[in-house]
């Protein structure tokens, strides 16, 4: 990889972490103006998951909310790290190899968090089950998380190549 595109993919990773940052902290305080300050009003048309119909809802959601953008912050700072770490020349590390195979665990279980979290939510709060039976992002990101899992295994099985290579000079 060049040292521009690095540069460039560093830079949008710097982006995409401000704003999931900055969403998370934005949710949390709609999530703190709905809790203490009781400033609902029943008149507005909110709706995240679901119509929002008291403070408790409204607080709940936000939470929910901020932790998501949080968890996603967590992913985006892990993989800019792991571009950080290509910048050197350095390919096929053991920081690298842990790295993707942490990034797509977290995507994986950031999904299913966030599946069963919103189930859950709309059973609590809406009082009916919804199950849809369509493909949804949530088996995309399953995917993307597997794939990253089996790219760290990639790059371990180069990096024990890369070590017997490294022996035998």
């Amino acid at each position: 990889m060049k040292n521009d595109s690095i540069k460039i993919l560093k830079g949008l990773l710097y982006v995409s972490l401000a704003l999931s940052l900055f969403t998370a902290l934005v949710s949390l305080g709609f999530a703190i103006t709905y809790g203490f300050f009781n400033t609902y009003d029943l008149n507005t048309d909110i709706e995240l998951l679901f119509p929002i119909t008291s403070n408790t809802t409204a607080v709940v959601q936000f939470l929910y909310s901020m932790l998501l953008y949080l968890g996603i912050s967590l992913i985006v700072w892990l993989l800019l790290k792991i571009v950080a770490s290509f910048q050197n020349n350095k390919f096929f590390t053991k920081y690298q190899i842990a790295g993707f195979n942490l990034l797509g665990k977290l995507i994986i279980w950031l999904s299913i968090i966030d599946s069963f979290g919103s189930f859950f939510m709309r059973i609590i709060f809406r009082s009916r089950l919804e199950l849809k039976l369509e493909i949804s992002t949530f088996w995309l990101f399953i995917a993307i998380g597997a794939f990253f899992i089996v790219l760290s295994k990639i790059f371990e099985k180069a990096y024990q190549l890369k070590n017997d290579s490294d022996l035998t000079i």
